[in-house]
């Protein structure tokens, strides 16, 4: 996970990146939805999911297996 550092901008690290994924969320979209509407934000695909992955083992969002949606906390 990348944090804030002497090295590491706050706006390069994934717990500030983490919040475009919570701001302006819509109570029913799937992942590539959240990634459309925040794909500015990241670099890559892989910065998007490492920082769902930490929204997710933070309880704050779930990934419905069924439907596919993403249903925030």
């Amino acid at each position: 996970m990348l944090v804030p550092s002497k090295f590491t901008r706050l706006e390069e690290s994934t717990i500030f990146k983490m919040k475009c994924i919570l701001a302006d969320k819509n109570e029913v979209e799937t992942v590539l939805d959240v990634y459309i509407r925040t794909k500015d934000s990241f670099y890559d695909v892989s910065e998007f999911i490492h920082a769902l992955d930490v929204l997710y083992v933070l309880g704050l969002l779930n990934i419905n297996n069924k439907t596919g949606l993403v249903e925030y906390a």
